[in-house]
């Protein structure tokens, strides 16, 4: 970056005379490149010193001052009228000292005459002084100055010695007396600062004496929750976030509930725990004028510190206002070195304030205001643990263990561990006291002080939820929705401005801006504009990123308007936003829920898509009239009208046997805001915890690293370049800055970036940036089977009916209007299949079952459903008077039908081959039952099993008395329907991929095993020729039977087969377990050492599914897809969640794919895997770059007094960096995905080879090339020579030789770099797809050779390389240019290597070039890398794929 200007600074090259310029290990000019000595050279117009005696007279004759009548010589050397004081003060003999610097042998010295400027005729570079004297001497007619003639402060006057050369030591630097008005002004402002934080303190700790005395006598015993500070006394029962059942009668009257009923209490719900962090603190704060003036002062001071650097930098380039314009360093007596090292100290305390304020951001403000008990403040602030999401946390050595826990400690003591929100409190019109945290109102509870979120129990069984039908009074809903908040979720998006001030409120940013403004303070602010605008454009970017998906996210969670709403016995049309919990609203068709509802009367159509991922519109049914258990995680679950779906259809119930009738389709409000399930997502979205990668871990190393690093940098400088602690100090500040590139944290997430703009662009729609890093690294996919490997449609394959009268199987067959006619009319009415628009909705599979009845559905029912049977058949109308729906934990859904031709109710329960077995009566089950199920479910068939019985009573009325287990039992088995699970038609190469890409595929499904196994084999899940062992056992208390699949055979011990290894050193035994066997494994622990072993979870409930990912999370990266609905669990509790829906974005997991394919997985983990790839490479780029510019470049300047020109700078900065970052994050993902997952260990074998061998060949050729240089005949003698040129003119210092070989070779290395980080086409396109970056490494490489290997021309003039002053090109041959260049300050005039040498150096860095692109290709991504990975494989995850 900028800060390699290091060089070119006049601070660092010029800080005055007492900075020694001369090469340490060589003698410059003098001995050519054979040993000689080299030829004398002319130096023309040499400035003698002056001569200085005590007495005039003893002045060469020569140099005798000799003034007009009138005048008189002087002290100053001169003829004057008057000798004045202030003349006399200029006599340079006292080397501008006095006083008692002024050394007692120069008082009395006075200068001869001035020496005319002199040419010498034989000038020896290495001896210059002794042959400037001489020169000077013998101009004087000095015969033998070695003993006559000193030099001032070596050798004084007397004795033989009767003059001296004022050759004059660095001058004393001028220093400030502190009494200067801008020095008072700041004592003053500080001062004042200080005395106010003092009072201000002294005041706090007298008025909070009694809060505290009073908080500690609740709170004894209780652990602060950040020690040492204000914000460490926090009363328990006070300020804890908790919850209570306890009310009052008189709420409790309010509700017009009996006194014992559980009215509305605080939120005790197990749903909320993930809402409120365990161990969240509260403390109450009032302001107080005296601490606001004090944080404004503190703000203001701070603003005063900035305005001053600005007053200096301005000062330094004589730009300030009035008087001093126009004049440098006027604040510093005129004395840059005073003023740059003002600016320093000044910079070091504005960093250090800005940094302070920083870390003492989050409870700065609360220190000025007074401690209260939360009730009694006007603000809240609320302390939040943040538990940071460890992704695959690596096995740390002892130094990353030891830096963790520093760093841990710190975190912990600086309070960063925590999450600081300070909320103001409001009041409500009524006077109630609340505030608002993370979206969700907390009130003052008045009986025991706490704040906490209000919850009103509307109550748990279907008869209360019913009762309370008719709606609420208006006071009611006043009353609640003063408690509970509005029924709205405000994301609040910041406004661009804003948004900028929010990005650029982090330390990486403050660290760039005092950065910045050393660049801007140095004469380098044209590359400080150049870096400005790339972090400009970085955080442009990021902020755009960043307020889009804000956007997106608050268009999914805001949501208003108007919904009828029964009040007070009338229906009234309400905003959305006044619901309350206990509304009874009308669902209409077209509108979107605003809050969770139960329903209550008539049926709805949801589109569930955006929320739950689940692709195909869902039928909801109302609750039962009866006292069962309303429960929303099971059967309550199709009697729930979650928020944020869609209402694509009612129907109402006017007629029913066991629902409320109406003639509108009627929902009971349960849950508004942040507590429906909705808002409970977008909380967790918005508020997340934060993660940490690998990467984040290792990345404290290299820090480390790279600031021992500067510091060895800054001391080879100190040694290399002989200067002063301010030049040093300087110096030390651009090497930690250039190493610590401000590009580096842009590095890291641009490709994130690049990949979610790619994955959108494909259909994979990212809700959470952040994952797509670990999207990267997934290790294992648990997949969903039904509707993710196979198709969403099953196809019907037959039936398998049940002879009454034998109680055997009749012949399968296929066709279904061939069989029995109970066994038709259960298939044509036992399922919740809807129409809606002529589209079938509901169940996959009970779609399927329905359109292979060939009946249709009549729009206006009696009852629930009326089906009219296909008309071939003569089974006349169906009416289906009761439904009891599917719930996972029976495996079962029962209907009641009126058979419209005979007049008679049937029961027709449909379920599982197991359950139905278990519920139906012996007799009517055949002996092979079991026998013909699984022969079916090898087959890869999907199996259902119907039973029925008549009911003895023919009205429908009293049907509703009975409950689903009288309705249910007694049935007789009916028979099998039977589907075929056929499979996508790209679900086996996906697979493929999957393996091929180093990811164990499993299956978690709750179909059976059998048609699980049967999926898995033909999917290439389960190798071919794979034994397959089925455990499972009828509850979780018995033990597993394995059986072998194939043979049928039970298996009494497992570990034998697992034992058998393959040919790839895995076992050839795969194992399934159903969800009752699950369960055993896991309560006996044995998951652990089984989990890899199995392949198919079976029979897994959602609860099942969300334990059966987390038991893998604990030893992978893992990801599970699923189509939603049921898998909508497991996909958030994932590493990675991939839901495949129609929906454009779904906040049920992390990514949702619209092309419901396996294959999205795969390109989603291509994509991350390239992404992960890219940002490293320009990781590695970046400290490649850091480097160059920063090790071997300074190196050189230092050594040689040399610099590149500021042109060239500004091309390697704002060309070649930035540029090739962005060009390297054009690279295109792999075609396939790779064998091995890209690496996320900044400290791992590939990272440490790749740039510690770039950095070591570059280091050696650089090396090299000066070992080359100094053998060429056409450098030797006409070296840089510091004492020869004005170190002041610091953006010449690159006319010579040194810098041109310098700038020459860094500057292809710098090239390099992009195209060296290209390769590892194993995650992204093979490197020769990138065209924007070979497109710009070719034109570079172009640019910089035509440079190079052209005679002098206007390009390479610009740059000051392979140029000269007119008069020596003409002397070279060369045509003299039209366009000005300024002169050249070396002795030659030029910089113009030999047409010969160019093309040999250019050969050379080329040479360079190809040796560290041979480590690439053959050493970090070739046959080398690969034998080693044989050799000495990396620990990693070993599991059968």
């Amino acid at each position: 970056m900028g800060f390699r200007g290091l060089a070119k600074q006049a601070a660092t090259f010029a800080l005055f005379a007492s900075v020694s310029a001369s090469q340490l290990w060589h003698d410059v000019n003098r001995y050519d490149a054979h040993g000689n000595e080299c030829l004398y050279r002319e130096k023309s117009d040499v400035v003698c010193s002056r001569l200085c005696v005590t007495d005039l007279s003893s002045c060469p004759t020569s140099l005798q001052p000799s003034c007009p009548d009138n005048q008189l010589f002087c002290a100053d050397g001169e003829c004057h009228d008057e000798c004045t004081d202030d003349i006399q003060a200029q006599n340079p003999c006292h080397c501008s000292r006095s006083g008692n610097k002024l050394p007692s042998e120069a008082q009395n010295l006075v200068p001869c005459l001035t020496i005319p400027n002199v040419t010498i005729q034989q000038f020896h570079a290495w001896n210059s002084e002794e042959d400037i004297r001489i020169a000077c001497g013998a101009e004087a007619n000095i015969t033998d100055q070695s003993k006559t003639v000193g030099v001032w402060d070596k050798s004084w006057i007397g004795g033989d010695i009767e003059a001296v050369w004022a050759e004059c030591p660095a001058a004393p630097t001028p220093n400030y007396k502190y009494n200067e008005s801008y020095w008072i002004a700041t004592y003053a402002v500080n001062g004042a600062l200080a005395l106010l934080i003092l009072v201000w303190s002294v005041y706090k700790g007298f008025a909070e004496q009694s809060v505290r005395a009073a908080t500690l006598n609740k709170t004894s015993g209780a652990e602060n929750h950040r020690p040492g500070s204000q914000e460490s006394i926090v009363a328990d029962s006070d300020s804890n976030i908790k919850g209570t059942n306890e009310k009052s009668t008189v709420e409790k009257a309010m509700l017009n509930l009996p006194s014992d009923s559980p009215a509305g209490s605080m939120n005790t719900d197990s749903n909320f725990a993930g809402v409120l962090a365990e161990g969240t603190n509260l403390s109450g704060y009032r302001n107080h004028i005296l601490g606001t003036v004090s944080v404004w002062s503190i703000g203001v001071c701070t603003l005063l510190w900035i305005c001053l650097l600005g007053v200096l930098t301005a000062d330094y380039y004589g730009k300030l206002p009035g008087w001093r314009y126009g004049k440098d360093f006027s604040l510093a007596f005129e004395s840059d070195y005073l003023l740059l090292a003002t600016f320093l100290i000044l910079w070091g305390i504005s960093f250090i304030i800005c940094v302070s304020l920083f870390i003492l951001k989050p409870y700065l403000r609360n220190y000025f205001r007074l401690l209260t008990l939360p009730a009694d403040g006007q603000y809240v602030c609320a302390v939040r643990p943040l538990n940071e999401i460890k992704v695959m946390e690596d096995n740390a050595n002892k130094l990353q263990r030891s830096i963790n826990t520093f760093s841990e400690r710190l975190r912990t003591r600086l309070g960063r561990d925590k999450e600081y929100t300070t909320c103001p409190i409001e009041k409500t019109s009524e006077g109630r006291i609340y505030f608002t945290y993370q979206c969700t109102r907390y009130v003052l509870d008045e009986q025991t002080q706490q704040y906490a979120p209000y919850e009103f129990d509307i109550g748990t069984s279907h008869r209360r939820l019913i009762q309370q039908a008719d709606g609420l009074s208006g006071a009611e809903v006043a009353y609640r929705l003063e408690l509970v908040g509005p029924n709205f979720i405000e994301v609040k998006v910041p406004s661009i401005p804003a948004a900028f001030v929010r990005e650029f409120v982090s330390f990486f940013y403050l660290y760039q801006l005092m950065i910045l403004w050393i660049y801007y303070v140095y004469a380098y602010w044209q590359v400080g504009l150049v870096d400005t605008g790339v972090i400009l454009l970085s955080a442009s970017i990021k902020v755009a990123l960043r307020v889009q998906s804000e956007r997106r996210l608050k268009q999914m969670a805001e949501q208003e308007e108007t919904t009828p709403v029964k009040r007070d016995g009338e229906w009234l049309n309400v905003s959305t936003r006044d619901l309350v919990p206990g509304d009874v609203i009308e669902v209409t068709t077209g509108a979107h829920m605003s809050c969770d509802c139960v329903l209550l009367s008539g049926n709805a159509i949801m589109n569930e898509s955006s929320l739950t991922g689940e692709p195909l519109p869902i039928r909801k049914f109302p609750v039962r009239i009866d006292d069962s258990h309303y429960n929303v995680a099971e059967a309550g679950k199709m009697s729930t009208l979650f928020a944020g779906t869609v209402v694509s259809q009612v129907q109402p119930v006017t007629k029913s046997t066991d629902s409320l009738e109406s003639d509108r389709v009627l929902a009971l409000v349960r849950f508004t805001g942040t507590m429906s399930d909705k808002g409970q997502l977008v909380r967790r979205i918005l508020f997340p915890n934060p993660i940490s990668f690998i990467f984040n871990e290792q990345m404290r190393i290299v820090v480390c690293i790279l600031v021992l690093y500067s510091i060895f940098v800054m001391a080879m400088a100190a040694y290399l370049y002989q200067g002063n602690a301010v030049a040093v100090v300087f110096y030390g500040i651009f090497a930690i800055s250039q190493l610590l590139s401000p590009l580096l944290p842009a590095a890291l997430v641009i490709g994130q970036s690049v990949a979610a703009t790619r994955l959108r662009k494909k259909k994979i729609y990212c809700v959470d940036p952040q994952r797509i890093m670990t999207a990267g690294k997934v290790q294992v996919l648990c997949a969903d089977k039904t509707g993710t490997l196979t198709r969403d449609n099953l196809e019907h394959y037959g039936g398998r009916c049940i002879d009454p009268a034998t109680g055997k199987f009749v012949e399968f067959t296929s066709d279904l209007l061939a069989t029995d006619r109970l066994f038709q009319q259960a298939v044509a009415s036992c399922h919740a299949v809807a129409d809606l628009n002529g589209q079938l909705i509901g169940n996959p599979v009970d779609i399927e079952q329905f359109r292979a009845s060939k009946a249709t559905i009549d729009p206006q029912p009696e009852y629930l459903d009326a089906i009219q049977t296909a008309p071939d058949t003569n089974l006349g109308k169906i009416h289906v008077v009761r439904r009891f729906q599917f719930v996972h934990a029976r495996a079962s859904m029962s209907v009641v039908i009126l058979d419209e031709s005979t007049g008679k109710l049937h029961v027709f329960v449909k379920g599982s081959f197991e359950r139905l077995k278990a519920i139906s009566s012996a007799r009517s089950v055949p002996a092979d039952y079991d026998e013909a199920c699984a022969d079916l479910a090898r087959e890869g068939c999907y199996v259902l099993a119907f039973a029925h019985k008549t009911l003895d009573t023919a009205d429908p009325a009293r049907v509703g008395e009975f409950t689903q287990d009288e309705l249910e039992s007694g049935c007789d088995m009916l028979g099998l329907l039977v589907f075929k699970n056929m499979l996508k038609s790209d679900t086996a190469q996906a697979i493929a991929e999957l393996k091929h890409g180093s990811t164990r595929t499993v299956m978690i499904t709750g179909d059976t095993a059998l048609t699980g196994i049967v999926i898995a084999r033909q999917c290439g899940m389960i190798p071919e020729n794979t034994r397959v062992l089925l455990g499972e056992c009828k509850t979780p208390a018995d033990e597993i039977q394995w059986v072998d699949v194939d043979t049928r055979k039970p298996v009494a011990d497992i570990q034998p087969h697992l034992a058998e290894l393959g040919s790839d050193g895995f076992s050839t035994t795969e194992l399934a377990v159903g969800g009752a066997a699950f369960e055993r494994l896991c309560a006996t622990g044995e998951i652990d050492t089984l989990l890899f072993k199995i392949r198919v979870f079976a029979r897994m409930k959602p609860t099942h599914k969300v334990e059966c990912v987390e038991h893998h999370m604990k030893y992978a990266v893992t990801a599970m897809c699923g189509d939603g609905g049921n898998d909508s669990l497991a996909l958030r509790a994932a590493h990675v969640g991939i839901a495949l829906s129609d929906a454009e974005a779904s906040i049920v997991s992390p990514f949702s794919a619209s092309n419901r394919s396996v294959m999205s997985c795969v390109e989603l983990l291509r994509q991350s895997r390239a992404g992960l790839a890219t940002s490293f490479a320009n990781f590695t780029a970046l400290i490649c770059y850091g480097q160059v510019m920063s090790g071997i470049v300074k190196m050189c300047t230092f050594y040689f007094s040399i610099s590149i020109t500021q042109n060239l700078w500004m091309l390697i900065d704002g060309g070649v960096a930035t540029g090739m970052m962005i060009s390297i994050s054009m690279s295109g993902p792999a075609e396939r995905l790779a064998p091995s997952r890209p690496t996320s260990r900044i400290l791992g074998p590939q990272m440490l080879a790749s740039i510690g061998g770039i950095v070591m060949i570059n280091w050696v050729f650089s090396v090299m090339s000066y070992v080359w240089l100094f053998t060429q005949d056409w450098f030797r003698c006409n070296e840089q020579a510091a004492s020869e040129v004005n170190l002041n003119m610091w953006w010449l210092l690159g006319d010579n030789y040194e810098s041109s070989i310098l700038s020459f070779v860094c500057t292809y290395q710098v090239i390099n770099n992009g195209l060296l980080v290209n390769y590892g086409y194993l995650h992204r396109a093979k490197w020769y797809k990138n065209y924007t970056l070979l497109t710009l490494w070719a034109f570079l490489i172009a640019f910089i050779s035509y440079m190079l290997l052209a005679d002098p021309n206007r390009v390479g003039c610009a740059f000051r390389l392979n140029c000269g002053t007119p008069s020596a090109l003409e002397k070279l041959g060369y045509k003299s240019p039209s366009w000005y260049i300024e002169p050249y300050i070396n002795v030659i005039q030029h910089n113009v290597i030999p047409r010969a040498a160019r093309y040999k150096l250019w050969g050379y860095c080329l040479g360079n070039m190809a040796a560290t692109n041979l480590w690439q290709i053959f050493v970090i991504n070739g046959p080398v890398r690969r034998l080693l990975q044989k050799k000495k494989p990396l620990r990693r995850l070993k599991v059968k794929l």
